[in-house]
């Protein structure tokens, strides 16, 4: 694939052009994912970031949190294109729910964004996302004013927030500090579609959808979840059905309804497997779903967070 084919879309007021396909990196960073994983070597992820970069992706996802991600994606040299944007994330002791006073907050997401730097190998973080987040941990202010802080000392550009749930999401978009939002979004989970979605579009907010196949549910392997998740199974069985009709394939019908809606800037997919990265281009080259389309696939829609949050499922 020649690079530059996949088509780009503007990260709300950060006024980047990012590819509307980024790469989520997580796997090159430690086991994760449903069923037995394999942790590439240091030359195969870095193979894939290349590949990726070359055909054209211009957003990566990382994470302090992400073991040896950063690290691999400084090495790779593809932070080397200027139109390359990688987004990492810090204070995961928020999703976490731990619990610390401003003066440890700030001593800890410290320590963790000079070592972001130092494995990224830049001088600023270009985006900077927090790890999780409540509405309570917006509205108090104290995070909101240690990250200030980071951006006085120009060790950051764009602030983002990394969320679960529409009443924080919300939060994010109402309080005006943050430029970009990362939600989870999929054809079994549309709870951001309501309101998070277009109040992002209208105050010109930066989204980066995650969870696209919602951890495997959207392709085979949804056959390694557990009974409780029989809901989830179904519904996904019933896309795959659409999906046949129109003479696609799941995980493509899925990345096709995440790109329809227009307040998305970029959809992530992770894999550690350059071939998938192909299939998954083709799918968004192909374009937006039509109309009759998506009426299907919002009947899908699953509202019980404990079927579509992958934090609250039984261990897969």
């Amino acid at each position: 694939m020649s690079k530059n084919k996949i088509p780009e879309r503007t990260l709300g007021h950060t006024g980047r052009n990012i590819s509307l396909l980024g790469l989520g990196t997580a796997e090159i960073g430690f086991t994760y994912g449903i069923g037995e994983r394999h942790l590439p070597s240091d030359e195969e992820a870095r193979n894939l970031l290349q590949y990726a970069a070359g055909m054209g992706i211009s957003y990566f996802d990382t994470a302090h949190a992400y073991s040896l991600s950063e690290e691999r994606i400084g090495k790779s040299g593809i932070l080397n294109d200027r139109k390359v944007l990688v987004g990492t994330k810090c204070a995961q002791f928020l999703e976490k729910g731990e619990k610390l006073s401003p003066g440890e907050m700030e001593a800890r997401m410290r320590s963790e964004i000079e070592e972001s730097l130092a494995k990224l190998g830049l001088s600023t973080l270009p985006l900077l996302y927090l790890h999780g987040g409540t509405r309570e941990d917006i509205e108090r202010g104290e995070i909101l004013a240690i990250l200030e802080k980071f951006r006085n000392e120009r060790k950051v550009e764009y602030f983002g927030i990394s969320l679960r749930g529409e009443d924080n999401a919300l939060a994010a978009v109402e309080s005006g500090f943050f430029d970009v939002i990362q939600v989870a979004h999929s054809i079994l989970d549309q709870r951001m579609t309501h309101r998070v979605l277009p109040l992002a579009k209208e105050k010109n907010i930066g989204v980066v959808n995650r969870s696209v196949f919602l951890k495997g549910s959207l392709t085979p392997l949804r056959e390694k979840l557990p009974d409780e998740l029989a809901l989830l199974k179904e519904n996904a069985d019933e896309a795959e059905r659409i999906a046949r009709e129109l003479g696609t394939d799941l995980p493509s019908l899925a990345i096709r309804f995440a790109i329809s809606n227009d307040a998305i800037a970029t959809v992530l997919v992770g894999t550690n497997q350059p071939e998938h990265l192909e299939s998954i281009a083709e799918a968004v080259e192909a374009g937006p779903l039509d109309e009759a389309a998506l009426r299907a696939l919002r009947e899908l829609a699953i509202d019980d967070s404990y079927q579509v949050d992958p934090a609250l499922w039984p261990k897969v």
